[in-house]
């Protein structure tokens, strides 16, 4: 569950119902209730879901996009590291970037992510892909640090399902200390979310380690610690970025 200070629900005319339906069921607080808000507001229109940044006087508002990347093939680092993988279960939506650019090649990927607004914006966001596209990829909302994880994912999948490969892109120190010069999209997400605590951490990677059948994929800042501090199998960099191979 999101801190209820991070975001605050709001709405056009004709938007108050399912905007008040959303608030109740995630235990949001609604910005008409509230007196001088200047966070983020989660907004619907007659266009859908954005955020607005009551901190910015533009009051942009962000609309969440998953467009496709262009392959490079035999050079995309991250698809080195999937591999020969088939199945691949996303427990770090995030904005679904990676997920959209890992079932682009003809993967199937479940995709998971906890916080209601982001997997509110990723349904959205979703629905506008091809139909190859959107045949490939499913999000799930559910906690992937949760001991019940597991048990929970079985219960959304429309069967049982051996995933080939795990991937994850857990947030950490790093990247929070440079959200100054991220991008809108990741300082949006930064504010939202909070880095796992060590034990979340680590029940991440267990779950990982307990459901892939062949490797699990661990995305790092290229200097940043290895998770939970278990040196992996192998790596494969870029300039910027570090892939984490490990062997369930």
């Amino acid at each position: 569950m999101p801190p209820k200070a991070t975001i605050a629900v709001s709405w056009a005319a004709g938007s108050k119902t399912p905007a008040c339906a959303f608030a109740r069921e995630n235990s949001l607080p609604i910005i008409n209730e509230l007196d001088d808000w200047r966070g983020l507001r989660f907004h619907l229109d007659t266009a859908g879901w954005s955020i607005i940044d009551g901190q910015n006087t533009k009051q942009d508002a962000f609309v969440l996009q998953l467009a496709p990347k262009r392959l490079a093939q035999g050079k995309d680092p991250l698809l080195k590291a999937l591999g020969n993988a088939k199945s691949v279960l996303d427990m770090t939506a995030g904005w679904g970037g990676d997920a959209v650019h890992i079932a682009q090649p003809g993967r199937l990927v479940w995709s998971v992510e906890r916080h209601p607004v982001v997997y509110q914006l990723l349904i959205q966001a979703r629905a506008t892909l091809d139909l190859e596209l959107k045949r490939q990829l499913k999000f799930l909302q559910l906690d992937a640090a949760a001991q019940t994880f597991r048990k929970d994912l079985l219960g959304q999948l429309e069967r049982e399902i051996k995933f080939d490969l795990v991937y994850l892109d857990p947030m950490f120190p790093g990247k929070i200390g440079k959200i100054a010069k991220a991008k809108k999209p990741m300082r949006i997400l930064q504010r939202l979310m909070e880095v796992p605590c060590a034990k979340n951490e680590q029940r991440l990677f267990d779950n990982a380690m307990q459901i892939a059948q062949h490797r699990v994929v661990v995305k790092r800042a290229l200097k940043a610690p290895y998770i939970t501090n278990l040196v992996p199998q192998g790596s494969i960099k870029s300039k910027l970025l570090r892939f984490d191979l490990y062997r369930p």
